[in-house]
């Protein structure tokens, strides 16, 4: 049998009586385009892709592809579900007032 814990609050979830929930979260990095004004001439682009697939050939390390991409997935007890539904990025949300200078 399966068992399954509550990611956030490690509470054990029984799949016969308790509702599960499953957050699945992806994180990519973000790379803006260069404006066409910036770009360098003398710059051999082709020779700079191949040495990056060179370097991620050679290095193995993990590390590198989580701050590129990310893909998690997570299980939630009902009561864990409701306060991340609320605060998805774990902080409450604030109101901003605009106060005058005077």
């Amino acid at each position: 049998m399966i068992h399954y814990t509550c990611d956030r609050c490690k509470r054990l979830l029984d799949p016969a009586k308790d509702l599960r929930y499953v957050v699945k979260m992806e994180v990519n990095a973000v790379i803006e385009p260069v404006d066409g004004d910036q770009i360098e001439d003398e710059r051999d682009h082709l020779l700079e892709v191949h040495e990056i697939l060179e370097q991620a050939d050679d290095e193995e390390d993990p590390s590198i592809s989580d701050r590129v991409f990310r893909r998690c997935r997570y299980d939630l007890c009902p009561e864990c579900h409701r306060k991340f539904m609320k605060y998805p990025l774990g902080r409450e949300h604030t109101v901003q007032l605009g106060f005058s200078q005077n």
